[in-house]
């Protein structure tokens, strides 16, 4: 299974909540202890996130 995380809420779309940078980190940091592991970090067009796996 694998799951885009924005970073920020400069993405647009509103994938990302309403939380600052440093929030979401925490969020990653919580997924990451859950199983979740990054593969990848895309930087594109204003927009940062990370690729999730989890199997």
């Amino acid at each position: 299974m694998q799951k885009v995380f924005y970073v920020s809420r400069n993405s647009g779309d509103g994938s990302a909540p309403d939380l600052d940078r440093f929030a979401r980190i925490e969020q990653l940091n919580r997924l990451i202890a859950l199983g979740w592991r990054i593969t990848s970090f895309v930087n594109e067009d204003n927009n940062e996130f990370f690729i999730l796996e989890k199997s």
